[in-house]
């Protein structure tokens, strides 16, 4: 059996059963992702990288299967590619949550008892509050959030809190803590003692950035192969950073929000809707 490199620079066996199961979960059939799976499996070499085996099943995936089913295996690539600031994730987050019902404001300057923070969502909901999100985007798929700013973000909601007793801001109801990538145990056990939401990659179970993405079907525009850098930067600076949110639109509309010309918009406007579809 080979041993492959993770993102964290780390050996372990190459797991033939998570290739399958991805590529299933990202929406090819069961014959489809054996056939995928025996190819990588018979490619696989001692030494090879995670980043290098999913390369390959991209590949294979866009030859072998819907192109859309590649993009959905390459979920977390395209949250990446998001970079390398952070603040194009902000922008993603926020549309998230207004697509959960909530009505999202980005880079909000509010007053504490102590001192003013630039809050990076706050996001308010009829039904469930008024939330203080930050968001923390890594460059680095092997990168995570320490107990450091779990102790910081909820420092500076315990500052808004009583800046709200002081008649200085509104109230918030709680503080979440979001990224692209995952917690520390520390920064978990921490949160939890808290009561403040935290949210990554694959973390918590059941209730996880890439859960949510997939089963609300909240692409990112990275996902889409047919947008290049200059139209990543456009759409961006629209405030568009969801693929449902292009597919809602007219090649008229794209054009005008974005300044892309309408032959690009009417090619990237046609594969959100084939990802948001399928």
């Amino acid at each position: 059996m080979a041993f492959v490199i993770n993102a964290q620079g780390k050996r372990e066996e190459f797991d033939r059963g998570k290739v399958l199961r991805t590529c299933m979960r990202a929406g090819a059939d069961r014959l489809a992702a054996e056939k995928i799976a025996d190819e990588i499996s018979s490619r696989v070499r001692d030494g090879m990288g995670t980043k290098q085996i999913l390369k390959m099943t991209l590949n294979l995936l866009s030859e072998k299967v819907e192109p859309e089913v590649a993009a959905r295996y390459d979920l977390k690539g395209a949250i990446m590619r998001l970079g390398p600031a952070g603040f194009a994730f902000e922008t993603f987050f926020a549309e998230v949550m207004r697509e959960l019902g909530y009505d999202a404001k980005l880079r909000q300057i509010v007053q504490g008892l102590c001192l003013t923070h630039e809050i990076d969502v706050v996001a308010e909901s009829p039904k469930l509050g008024r939330f203080m999100v930050e968001c923390k985007y890594r460059n680095f798929a092997g990168d995570y959030i320490g107990v450091k700013d779990a102790l910081y973000t909820y420092a500076r909601f315990i500052d808004l809190a009583e800046g709200c007793i002081g008649g200085k801001c509104g109230h918030f109801d709680g503080v979440w803590l979001v990224t692209n990538t995952k917690f520390s145990g520390d920064a978990e056990k921490y949160a939890r003692c808290k009561g403040m939401k935290i949210m990554g990659w694959r973390q918590p179970q059941g209730a996880s950035l890439s859960e949510l993405v997939e089963e609300k079907k909240l692409y990112p525009i990275t996902a889409l192969r047919s947008v290049d850098s200059f139209a990543q930067k456009r759409l961006a600076t629209a405030g568009i950073m969801l693929c449902r949110s292009v597919a809602r639109l007219s090649a008229d509309d794209l054009r005008d929000h974005t300044g892309i010309s309408k032959k690009k918009a009417e090619t990237i406007i046609e594969e959100a809707r084939r990802l948001c579809s399928s």
